[in-house]
């Protein structure tokens, strides 16, 4: 069977290690090593067994343990237990053994549990699903990342993953218990694509500089500080197009030393999504421009 077909429960042996905050050492239950405070991931080949120990929040002293066996992730307290994974078979496995990671995702101070979901881009991007740690229901789903990181300062999930030469970020916070995405930021060279989700599958693109922090919410992007802008160099008529498509042109341009706000950009930076607002008569006009027809203005 091949890694590319699988879309679950692919899972790699490759070692990963994330920062996490102080949460206490948990002891692997065969005494061979603990968890450190920063959280790991243990593995362990289809026919063979592993399994951790470590707090939980059920009650105060409560023990939580983790284990791995024949294309199995089960974990539990005392006598109760879930079944995170199953079903996964000796053939479907990357590198040749199941895991799990360790990692408090919603920053309670309490490791929650990723099992290895899927490995795209020939083992470039690790898709974790995550079950939180939670007091009355054991582990709750909680969600699915790539190549996890935390940032502590800003108590945020980092999830990378890479789409032929582009790299996004998704950035979470952990919101009534589930990874919420906040934004996405994918890097394009000169500048990057961000993208907000919003109500009813209505996202927002914006674009800004390659140098510039992150955008924390949509109305930062108001910030000149944001602003990537793009002016018209044609000697003659720059035009609109409804998609980027030769054959959209439309009616309306831009001419020389016009300037509009950079809005989206194709994988391939030949288009730019252009807002421009007239001076004088206050109309809007966005769509999409040659970049060949552009100057870009960062900044």
């Amino acid at each position: 069977m091949s890694m590319w077909s699988l879309p679950k429960r692919v899972v790699r042996a490759a070692s990963v290690a994330v920062l996490l905050a102080s949460v206490g050492t948990a002891q692997a239950s065969d005494g061979a090593y603990s968890v450190p405070d920063h959280g790991v991931r243990i593995s362990a080949p289809f026919d063979d067994v592993a399994s951790v120990t470590f707090a939980h929040p059920a009650f105060e002293g409560a023990q939580a343990t983790v284990r791995v066996e024949g294309g199995r992730v089960v974990a539990g307290t005392g006598n109760d237990a879930l079944t995170l994974q199953e079903g996964v078979q000796a053939d479907d496995l990357f590198q040749g053994e199941m895991a799990v990671l360790l990692m408090d995702i919603d920053f309670d101070g309490y490791l929650d549990v990723g099992v290895l979901d899927a490995v795209g881009y020939g083992g470039v991007n690790m898709f974790w699903t995550f079950f939180r740690a939670d007091a009355e229901r054991l582990f709750v789903p909680a969600g699915t990342v790539s190549n996890p990181e935390r940032d502590d300062i800003m108590g945020t999930i980092i999830s990378s993953s890479r789409s032929g030469p582009f790299w996004t970020r998704d950035v979470y916070r952990s919101e009534r218990g589930e990874l919420d995405l906040q934004f996405s930021r994918t890097m394009r060279g000169e500048y990057d694509v961000v993208v907000f989700p919003g109500g009813k599958g209505e996202a927002m693109h914006v674009v800004i500089s390659s140098i510039a922090p992150d955008p924390w919410d949509a109305e930062a992007v108001e910030d000149p500080m944001f602003h990537v802008t793009a002016m018209a160099t044609n000697t003659g008529r720059s035009y609109f197009y409804d998609a980027p498509d030769e054959a959209t042109r439309r009616g309306a341009y831009l001419v020389e030393g016009d300037i509009g706000r950079v809005t989206d950009v194709t994988e391939t930076g030949d288009w730019l999504l252009i807002t421009f607002t007239h001076s004088e008569t206050r109309i809007t006009t966005e769509g999409w421009m040659r970049a060949e027809d552009l100057a870009v203005i960062q900044g």
